[in-house]
């Protein structure tokens, strides 16, 4: 047998994952990407034990510790400022890193494994037998077809494997502001709107701003300040810490899938489960699931082995991002006069023991003790 081929449709932080970890394992990788120059959106990311082992093994571990922030405790905070929820993370990782310096970190290593990267082509669509239509282009024949190319996937669509892809009630306005925070992740509650501060570099605070996306003062770029000072008035010193013409907003998405594959393509990322942020999983779960895909591609049986990968990949995967959703619904389940017993709730669930470690394995998207898994996909 020669060498494999693969074709990966989108250069975000999913497609270089599986671009960087197919070339290490043998396989003549092309990645195409629309845009004519690879970057990613967004403010910063959380990377949780799901991911930095992953990371850690195609050699872009260091470099993300090094320009991100180790967080050493985790919190939510209710509507009275009181904290509702702490998780002490001396014995595990949590990074909270900038997007861009982990996607320039993945790029580095997919181009240092060999892989191949044409910008300014768009996948219009692929067929079962490892084909990926370009637009513009001659078609692609590959062994294995990645399809990274997000929630409104083309390549998804094609072949006839979306089951939902739509938007929630709720959005995201994500930034950058200068640091002033300690090595510590909160999230702050104020009924349906929400405010999580964590520090992502040593210059650098994340911040992410959720509300209704009916609600336009919420939602607003520039954000309104004044709007959020009343909303919460103890993050005011956060409020006036945001540049004037900062921000993106996007409402979360949902997207789930009769299947993962069909034939020799696979679906990663959001294209396979697009899903709200709460739990910061999204990206992780797709670090960790283009390594496993990568690590069974060898196969010689491979549209086998796509079954297989989805068999042990997806339940985990469908699970976080049900509790995900759930966390975002939750918001809007809540009369004014009932926070208080929402606050309990969620302490009691965080506390109690059997549900605390459900909590643990939830919130570090599908992965059991110990907190560094091994990397092999038995």
């Amino acid at each position: 047998m020669g060498t494999r081929t693969a074709a990966v449709a989108g250069a975000g932080i999913a497609g270089l994952t599986a671009a960087a970890a197919l070339a290490r394992g043998g396989f003549e990788v092309q990645v195409f990407e629309r845009s004519d120059q690879p970057r990613e959106f967004g403010a910063g990311i959380y990377l949780k034990e799901n991911s930095l082992p992953v990371l850690d093994a195609l050699g872009a571990g260091d470099r993300v510790a090094a320009s991100g922030v180790r967080i050493r405790e985790a919190r939510i905070a209710d509507e009275r400022n009181r904290i509702i929820v702490s998780r002490r993370l001396a014995a595990e990782r949590l990074i909270v890193v900038q997007r861009g310096e982990l996607h320039t970190a993945l790029l580095e290593a997919a181009l240092a494994a060999g892989v191949t990267l044409v910008t300014g082509t768009t996948a219009t669509g692929a067929r079962p037998d490892g084909t990926l239509l370009l637009d513009g282009r001659d078609p692609v024949r590959a062994d294995l077809v990645i399809a990274a190319d997000g929630q409104h996937s083309r390549v998804r669509n094609s072949l006839g494997l979306t089951k939902a892809s739509r938007t929630l009630a709720d959005g995201a306005t994500r930034l950058l502001i200068p640091r002033a925070e300690g090595p510590v992740s909160t999230e702050y509650w104020a009924g349906n709107r929400r405010v999580g501060v964590a520090p992502c570099s040593a210059q650098h605070s994340y911040v992410f701003i959720i509300g209704p996306e009916k609600d336009r003062r919420a939602s607003a770029i520039p954000v309104d300040r004044d709007y959020w000072t009343r909303v919460m008035p103890h993050l005011a010193g956060v409020f006036r810490r945001i540049p004037g013409e900062v921000g993106a907003h996007h409402a979360h998405a949902y997207v789930t899938c009769h299947r993962w594959s069909a034939g020799r393509v696979a679906l990663i990322g959001d294209a396979a489960h697009a899903q709200p942020p709460n739990l910061g999983q999204g990206a992780g779960l797709a670090i960790a699931a283009a390594w496993r895909l990568a690590s069974l591609a060898a196969a010689d049986d491979l549209p086998a082995a796509l079954r297989t990968w989805e068999q042990q990949t997806r339940p985990g995967a469908d699970t976080v991002q049900r509790l995900t959703t759930a966390y975002s619904l939750a918001g809007y389940l809540w009369p004014a006069p009932l926070l208080p017993v929402r606050a309990q709730l969620f302490h009691r669930l965080s506390a109690f023991g059997p549900t605390a470690r459900q909590w643990e394995y939830w919130w570090r998207g599908g992965v059991h003790a110990p907190a560094r898994p091994a990397l092999s996909a038995t």
